[in-house]
């Protein structure tokens, strides 16, 4: 699965909070990419998962709700909204999908982080 967020700021938080700050690595690259809104499945909201779906213990049932999507192969992505920053949205893309290559790949570089968001 690939995973991508509405926008780049949202994408640095995303990593901020999955990953060790000693072990952050500093040479982030980016991918904006052009999904086809018709390969797109929209989960407005997912307040049916409990615990809570923006806690710890809330991670077996979201992996559970993943591969369950991956396995049915019904879309390309699936857009959910983000534990961090809930307003906004996270993009799960199946590499698998046979649309796959209508991915359209805008821009990509490098990020060049401010190492302050790395003091402890």
């Amino acid at each position: 699965m690939l995973y991508f967020s509405q926008n780049l700021s949202l994408s640095l938080l995303e990593i901020l909070v999955h990953v060790d700050y000693p072990r952050l690595p500093l040479d982030y690259s980016f991918l904006e990419v052009e999904i086809p809104d018709n390969s797109i499945k929209n989960i407005q909201s997912i307040e049916f998962i409990e615990p809570k779906w923006s806690t710890e213990a809330a991670v077996n049932q979201l992996q559970l709700l993943g591969s369950n999507w991956l396995k049915k192969n019904e879309s390309l992505a699936m857009k959910i909204p983000s534990a961090v920053l809930q307003p906004e949205n996270n993009f799960l893309i199946n590499p698998m999908h046979k649309d796959f290559q209508k991915l359209k790949v805008i821009k990509s570089g490098k990020l060049d982080l401010d190492p302050r968001l790395f003091r402890k």
